[in-house]
């Protein structure tokens, strides 16, 4: 089984990004994400209605990080930490499994602009070679053409479509998912 150790918090550099650790400081800036309906159409969560939904939000990324059961990071600009334009997380952490998925968003002012598949390929980089883990999964609404094309980019291959795995907000919803192997086994 593997052994996870987040402390001290791991804060990765990229050449245009630093993946750094979620503070109640970001609240507007989760906020912001986690109320846009159109950021949030993929995603099934609820949308946050109030600065104080998304300090939740950013106390549950507290717990589930003290018990190894997730990571989330800030996606910022090098050149200015301060602004968070997304968030990147390993979820559904399986140490005994060696397997763990990938979850991220992105501020519609900053896609396509490869910002997501620069913090994408960070973190796999981070997961396989730091963390040891052999699988990453990201598991996506198969209509998120852009979230399909960063893992595309990224290496991930589409291994399955599971129909109406979800039941959300009134509806059934598809999942795809994706995965990706160490390349350096273990």
């Amino acid at each position: 089984m593997l052994e996870i150790n987040f402390s001290p918090f791991p804060v990765l550099q990229s050449e245009r990004l630093t993946l750094r650790e979620i503070t109640s400081a970001d609240v507007d800036a989760v906020f912001a994400l986690r109320s846009d309906a159109d950021t949030m159409r993929y995603i099934p969560r609820p949308l946050a209605k109030n600065a104080e939904d998304a300090l939740k939000l950013i106390g549950a990324f507290d717990e589930m990080l003290v018990k190894k059961e997730c990571i989330n990071w800030a996606i910022t600009l090098s050149d200015n930490d301060s602004l968070l334009v997304g968030m990147i997380c390993l979820i559904r952490i399986q140490p005994e499994n060696f397997r763990t998925e990938v979850g991220y968003i992105l501020h519609p002012d900053f896609r396509g602009k490869g910002i997501m598949l620069e913090a994408v390929n960070r973190i796999v980089e981070y997961a396989f070679e730091d963390l040891k883990f052999h699988t990453l999964e990201a598991v996506i609404d198969p209509r998120n053409i852009a979230s399909q094309k960063v893992l595309d980019a990224a290496g991930f291959i589409r291994e399955g479509l599971f129909k109406d795995k979800f039941y959300y907000n009134g509806q059934f919803l598809d999942s795809a998912v994706y995965s990706l192997l160490n390349p350096a086994g273990f």
